[in-house]
């Protein structure tokens, strides 16, 4: 029972007070590049885990006029190992230039809630390649014989080739087509079955684990990470979104913008994963109330958020008595 108050007390205090320390860095890989080398840039931001709206920058082609991006990383979002109310998003982007010379790499800006956090200023030093300017300039080498090659010659008949080789690929494909098809038995009728719906298949799931009664057992986490399962399984269904790759962070920002998702019932979704969250990575005991409130919490998103399907029957025809009369 102690341990039970324990987690509620630590629940409360990290829903409530949440780690202030937010910190957003810019590093250079290499302060110093040639022209038409390539550097990057790591971006590492640190809040606290309860937040939800969290801004990287926003990058386009270029930096600067003398500072192209060439690639930019998909966000990576991890928790501090040594405390699970702090999260990291870190972000890579590779640049070049070609001017040489000592470029300035202007702050960059994330939002953080309603905090606004710049990274430091950055120089970058781009050289030109050294010329041999003592080197004699020589003539152009003269034309050189190349031998046979029956590799060259195939590339340049290629087409002819290649349209050769089609049409006996025809040819034959239709002979076993031909010969396929002309004593062929009558198919049987395929009878395809629909697709079972989303939320038929999350309730019956639902149901299932709720009869093992896994956290009345002890088996707190393992309940929490199949109640969190089937959930994400029934948004990615529902929805289409990849849910089950996404953190609880992602699917709120994704779920935000569907009309048939009310903000309270999100609210209430949202708060189900994260306690999930903390009792599978921060080994939280949530107590029996919240076991059960999270359970409803899912029934009550799928009934609100399933798609409607009735099956319409013909008005207008009639059963073989009414024929007869």
């Amino acid at each position: 029972m102690m341990k039970r108050i324990i987690g509620l007390l630590l629940f409360i205090t990290v829903a409530v007070c949440p780690a202030i320390s937010q910190e957003f860095t810019a590093k250079l890989s290499s302060p110093e590049i040639r022209i038409g080398e390539q550097a990057t840039i790591e971006f590492e931001c640190q809040f606290s885990a309860v937040e939800k709206q969290i801004m990287m920058p926003a990058l386009k082609d270029t930096i600067s006029k003398f500072i192209e991006i060439v690639d930019v990383s998909i966000i990576d979002t991890t928790f501090d190992q040594d405390d699970i109310t702090l999260k990291y998003f870190t972000q890579t982007v590779t640049i070049t230039s070609w001017d040489s010379g000592l470029h300035v790499i202007p702050p960059f800006k994330v939002v953080i809630g309603n905090d606004t956090l710049y990274s430091e200023p950055i120089l970058l030093s781009v050289t030109t390649v050294a010329l041999q300017e003592e080197q004699d300039i020589t003539d152009i080498k003269s034309i050189i014989d190349v031998p046979f090659s029956l590799w060259d010659w195939i590339l340049g008949r290629s087409w002819l080739l290649g349209t050769i080789a089609g049409i006996i690929l025809l040819l034959v494909i239709a002979y076993l087509v031909y010969r396929k098809f002309q004593n062929q038995p009558q198919i049987e009728e395929i009878v395809v079955i629909p697709k079972e719906d989303a939320d038929l298949i999350a309730n019956r799931k639902l149901k299932e684990l709720e009869s093992k009664k896994v956290w009345q057992k002890g088996e707190v986490k393992e309940y929490h990470s199949n109640l969190s399962y089937i959930v994400r399984e029934y948004i990615e269904n529902r929805f289409e979104i990849n849910a089950l790759e996404q953190t609880t962070d992602e699917i709120s920002m994704l779920l935000i913008g569907h009309s048939e998702v009310h903000k309270s019932d999100l609210a209430q979704l949202i708060q189900m994963l994260q306690l999930a969250d903390m009792a599978k990575f921060a080994k939280q005991q949530p107590i029996a109330v919240e076991n059960e409130q999270a359970l409803k919490t899912a029934y009550n998103f799928i009934e609100k958020t399933k798609i409607e399907s009735h099956e319409t029957t013909d008005s207008n025809t009639l059963n073989p008595a009414e024929n007869d009369a």
